[in-house]
Parts: structure tokens; C-alpha cells; sequence
């Protein structure tokens, strides 16, 4: 899901772009690229000449300080949401 979680500072997805450079968001429901032939027409222009992609997919899933699946505190949130509650 294209959720404002996923590029928190020392997730996968900031750690990635911190070490490789930009980013180029495709997510969906359940992590599955929404972007269509189009999308993909979009993306593979902002590559470098002779660079290289990365495509990394799968649902985030956040896992509580209590240790529950699909739980995440949000930044200024006194209770914990959903996170990928599609997948969940």
C-alpha cells in the first residue's frame, strides 16, 4: 500500500534510497506494483543512461512493540493503526 510508513527514516525502502539514490514508488494493495505499462513507461525514464533498477515488492507489514502483526504508531497518534491491513 502506498503508506507514509514506508519510507520512515531506517526502513528498508529510506535505507535502500539513502545507499542507491532516488526512489520510485509502484506500491499497491498488498505490495503489488499499480503502475501498469504506463507506470513503467514513467519510471524507466528517470533511470540513468547505462544505470541500473531495482524493483523491490512485497506488503509492509509492521510489526507492533507488542510483537502484533499489522499494528504500527504512527508519528503524533496515541493508538496504533493498521498497517497493510489488506494483507493482514
Amino acid at each position: 500500500c502506498p503508506d507514509e510508513i514506508n519510507g520512515e527514516k531506517g526502513g528498508l525502502a529510506y535505507s535502500m534510497a539513502e545507499y542507491w539514490g532516488e526512489c520510485f514508488p509502484m506500491g499497491g494493495i498488498g505490495g503489488a506494483p499499480f503502475v501498469g505499462k504506463t507506470g513503467f513507461g514513467a519510471f524507466s525514464h528517470h533511470v540513468p543512461k547505462d544505470g541500473h533498477i531495482i524493483i523491490m515488492f512485497g506488503p509492509h507489514i509492521s510489526i507492533s512493540e507488542s510483537g502484533e502483526l499489522g499494528k504500527s504508531l504512527r508519528l503524533g497518534q496515541d493508538q496504533e493503526s493498521t498497517a497493510c491491513g489488506a494483507v493482514i
